[in-house]
């Protein structure tokens, strides 16, 4: 027989990141607490997996939160304004300087263009392209230079304030490594299995009440099944899923999660609108209440996004 069933998908959201995983989880449980009448067997583990979201949702907030962001914006906007500076004083220099100075000037200008430093980069980026900057500023010839524009001092502060940037950056994912073992591994792992508790029940209310034909549970699963189709190919990366294509691997959960601090100018992908955006959050829907044992049931709410 044809029974409509839930496509398989646990493997690949445990490989998710966390917003990802968290934003997966919200939407499938609005989904699953449209059922109408659910049979007692079906509304615990709903009710259940409605708790553990809550819990995972907690758990993200504490890692994503961290004292140190603001002191890094505000060390990162120090270093931009002392490599702003170093750039206006060398084009001053190119043009007004002494003979001498307009060639060493240009010859660093040639040299600072070729890294391509953009203070509108994310952190990490600007933090290399910087480092390198000033590897090749401080050697050789072009150190010579620098001394030749009286900017070996403002070389040095640019160091010194890059490597403020990166240290407070490390120890920001230190932080958030250790709380991120203490709370979010518990947290996912209590959702994850709460999930794979109502797929479970819900695959197999839409076997035990198929009546040749079709079961109470069709349209629900056909819906989260358009969800995992909309998932697999705008949200997850990379992505194999029934009748969705094929893909290879996908990032570790354990991602940073302010992923890519995006600097001033920095931008962030998005995907196309669908009637429903997925994790925006919001109030969770209410507990779900069960109908009584063995009266079956089944179907969606009024309401549905469908």
């Amino acid at each position: 027989m044809n029974y409509t069933q839930i496509y398989p998908i646990f493997s690949l959201i445990a490989r998710q990141k966390h917003i990802r995983h968290i934003s997966w989880m919200k939407r499938f449980l609005e989904r699953v607490l449209q059922i109408a009448n659910a049979p007692v067997r079906l509304a615990n583990v709903i009710n259940v997996l409605q708790s553990t979201v809550g819990n995972e949702d907690q758990a993200y907030l504490v890692i994503t939160k961290s004292d140190l962001t603001a002191p890094i914006e505000e060390a990162d906007k120090t270093r931009d304004n002392t490599f702003s500076g170093m750039t206006s004083a060398l084009d001053f220099l190119k043009r007004l300087g002494t003979p001498e100075q307009q060639q060493a000037a240009e010859r660093v200008i040639e040299r600072v263009t070729y890294h391509k430093v953009n203070i509108s980069d994310k952190y990490e980026d600007e933090n290399e392209k910087i480092a390198q900057v000033v590897q090749d500023l401080k050697g050789g010839s072009l150190a010579t230079d620098i001394a030749t524009l009286n900017l070996t001092a403002t070389v040095t502060l640019l160091e010194q304030q890059n490597q403020q940037v990166i240290s407070l950056m490390k120890q920001r994912q230190t932080d958030r490594s250790t709380q991120e073992g203490n709370a979010m591994a518990k947290a996912r792992a209590a959702t994850d299995a709460a999930f794979e508790d109502v797929v479970l029940v819900l695959n197999a209310f839409a076997i035990t009440e198929f009546n040749g034909q079709s079961s109470p549970y069709d349209e629900i699963i056909r819906i989260i099944n358009s969800d995992i189709n909309y998932y697999s190919q705008y949200v997850f990366t990379n992505a194999t899923v029934a009748g969705t294509g094929t893909g290879t691997g996908s990032p570790s959960p354990n991602s940073p999660e302010g992923e890519g601090d995006t600097n001033q100018g920095g931008t962030t992908p998005t995907t196309p609108d669908t009637p429903s955006d997925p994790g925006t959050g919001g109030d969770t829907p209410g507990t779900i209440t069960p109908s009584d044992p063995g009266t079956g049931g089944g179907g969606t709410s009024d309401g549905d996004e469908g």
